[in-house]
């Protein structure tokens, strides 16, 4: 099926790598600020798709997840939201859904991105809720999205 012109139709920016883990993430942990990039919404999207990838030496719990959380930086001045952690998550924009297996997995999914200002910047945070440790070199890569007409 062809897409008619003037349809509305998903652009894509390009992906960028928004973290640079080095370190496992326990169980019901955050990842921590060490494995973190701020990332700048340079195109004032207004989602993105986000891909997950990681690896278990112990297969993960069947229907478990790993929750994505983003922290608003310079959202009052200077001034940023609080590192999300296990007495408050803050920003929640989603859910991998993880396979119970070992070897590397890609998950993406799609999220809604708060902007507060032009060039919001981010820090995104994961919590592993696999019932098992999340082997080093995980990784997260963006890619904004927008919406506009097919030519």
């Amino acid at each position: 099926m062809a897409i008619s012109t003037d349809a509305a139709i998903d652009f894509f920016g390009n992906q960028d790598t928004v973290t640079s883990s080095s370190s496992s993430v326990a169980d019901g942990a955050f990842s921590v600020s060490g494995d973190i990039t701020t990332w700048t919404n340079d195109d004032d999207a207004v989602s993105a798709a986000v891909v997950f990838e990681g690896t278990y030496s112990s297969a993960p719990d069947a229907s478990s997840s790993v929750s994505l959380f983003a922290r608003l930086m310079n959202i009052q001045s200077t001034n940023d939201q609080d590192t999300p952690d296990s007495n408050f998550g803050h920003t929640f924009l989603g859910s991998f859904p993880l396979n119970d297996v070992t070897s590397s997995q890609y998950i993406a999914i799609e999220v809604s991105l708060p902007n507060t200002k032009t060039s919001q910047e981010y820090e995104f945070y994961i919590q592993n809720n696999a019932g098992q440790t999340l082997s080093s070199g995980w990784d997260l890569y963006i890619t904004p999205k927008a919406i506009g007409p097919h030519a």
